[in-house]
């Protein structure tokens, strides 16, 4: 009998079961050292406070508050929507302010408009009010300007306004912010866009906004200072298709302005960007070329 190789046998299978027992070993410990667990990407923005019922007369437009809690370590651009339960009467009597809010982390309070048409009839119905978040706020771009009591009659002291512009594919937000603390109606934001990019002249677009929510749109008929859209501006249907304006006795104006990218001219060629003048009570202005990422 061949003891050699029958040992050698049993020593091949003993050495083939050890190293199966191995292998099944590590994989027994690979297995065990897996687990699974839930992960839950949440909403970053609630609506934590807002008016617990509003009273309105026909012919009325009024103010309110929405504060919202941004949860993220990021801005957000943001659009409220609102509705009411009783769809018919909004279409027919109602209107809403039409903005956008950059929302930043933490506590936001955002200031809307309700207006009831002068032949609305007695209701009692329920607002809904909901948060569209549309995009990151980028890109957003934010200017200061100050004129001194040498050159401007509106504030004692320096008058500031505070512009915001964010452009996303399909709008250009502007949020202009003026210290001036009374209330005149007949003062206004004008912005003018430089239709082809050639200096700002006679002929290019223009908006004339104001403070009750009122809008005229036309084109520019003067040159240098001190321009207007003059006797060539049309009012627009009321209240503005293009901004919403409140008032607070001690920080002044703020001006909502929302345009769609069809009225924003663009020449893709110089600079790829969008050339704006923004005229303030028509005695103090500015103008500049804000960046246009989106398009090629």
């Amino acid at each position: 009998m061949d003891f050699s190789r029958k040992f050698k046998g049993v020593s091949l299978r003993i050495i083939v079961a050890l190293l199966l027992c191995l292998f099944i070993g590590i994989v027994a410990a690979y297995i065990f050292a897996t687990v699974k667990f839930s992960v839950k990407v949440e909403e970053p923005l609630s609506v934590v406070a807002y008016p617990s019922s509003l009273e309105l007369f026909p012919n009325m437009t009024q103010s309110f508050n929405v504060t919202v809690n941004d949860a993220a370590s990021v801005n957000y651009l943001v659009v409220l929507d609102f509705s009411l339960n009783d769809t018919v009467f909004q279409e027919s009597y109602v209107t809403f302010s039409d903005g956008a809010y950059t929302i930043v982390p933490g506590l936001n309070t955002l200031t809307a408009n309700i207006t009831i048409s002068p032949d609305a009839p007695p209701a009692q119905v329920e607002l809904t009010v909901g948060l569209d978040r549309t995009s990151v706020a980028q890109p957003s771009y934010d200017f200061t300007f100050f004129w001194g009591p040498n050159v401007q009659r509106f504030v004692n002291g320096t008058l500031a306004m505070k512009l915001n512009f964010t452009l996303t594919d399909e709008r250009l937000f502007i949020t202009a912010k003026i210290n001036k603390t009374s209330y005149d109606v007949g003062e206004s934001l004008g912005i003018v866009f430089d239709n082809e990019f050639d200096g700002f002249r006679v002929g290019d677009q223009g908006y004339i906004l104001t403070p009750d929510n009122g809008s005229y749109s036309g084109v520019e008929t003067r040159l240098g200072k001190d321009w207007f859209l003059g006797l060539m501006a049309a009012r627009l249907p009321h209240p503005s298709p293009y901004h919403y304006c409140t008032h607070d006795n001690q920080t002044g104006y703020t001006f909502y302005v929302n345009f769609p990218r069809s009225v924003v001219p663009v020449k893709t060629q110089v600079g790829q960007a969008v050339r704006v003048h923004v005229d303030l009570f028509y005695i103090v202005e500015v103008e500049f070329a804000i960046e246009d990422p989106y398009k090629e």
